[in-house]
């Protein structure tokens, strides 16, 4: 009688084993796709963490940015690049108009988030750095877009970009319902921009 029942016993055994491994399975998979879920709606757009990285910008101006900024206002878009010979990239243009200041910023518009002190937009001033999402194609729920803000009063924020829009080119571009949905953050670089300095001087 004992030896007819081991075996049964056996595989009563081996299935009850497999089972609980497959419920086990199961349930991480579940928390694991509700863990990610949570993420989603939690935190829309990814953002790298915050790193903030300190810039020599002492003796630079907003004025001397902005000015220096329309001077390529024009210039084609390409992409992957920061030369005005060849047109530039969101970017490769920001990057162009801080590095002709001897200022070394990121090259990618997504490290520009740990390139200075965050700003809410209402705080923007000209000369700030502003991130927006990607487009619905490129990038749409991280940092994929990068331009430096022109101005900021009764009329709006408005900001200096390279664009592959309609312009595809440099120009200036009003802050409208589209780039409202995709803003992400303002970066603020100048040390001039800052209130304690400005009352200091």
């Amino acid at each position: 009688m004992q030896k007819r029942l081991f075996p049964l016993v056996a595989v009563l055994l081996l299935a009850t084993t497999v089972a609980n491994a497959a419920h086990a399975r199961k349930s991480r998979h579940s928390h694991a796709r509700a863990k990610h879920h949570h993420h989603q709606i939690e935190r829309e757009v990814y953002v790298p963490p915050y790193h903030p990285v300190e810039l020599n910008t002492d003796s630079v101006s907003a004025d001397s940015v902005i000015g220096f900024a329309q001077t390529l206002i024009g210039t084609r878009y390409r992409e992957a690049s920061s030369n005005p010979r060849y047109g530039f990239d969101c970017s490769g243009f920001v990057s162009y108009v801080f590095k002709s200041f001897d200022v070394k910023v990121p090259r990618s518009s997504q490290e520009f988030y740990n390139a200075g002190e965050r700003i809410s937009m209402d705080e923007a001033k000209p000369g700030d750095v502003i991130l927006f999402t990607g487009t619905r194609s490129h990038h749409p729920h991280s940092i994929g877009h990068v331009g430096i803000v022109f101005s900021n009063d009764g009329d709006g924020l408005k900001f200096i970009h390279s664009t592959s829009g309609k312009e595809h080119g440099v120009t200036i571009t009003a802050m409208d319902d589209t780039y409202r949905r995709r803003f992400v953050q303002v970066v603020r670089l100048l040390k001039q921009n800052d209130s304690s300095v400005l009352a200091s001087q």
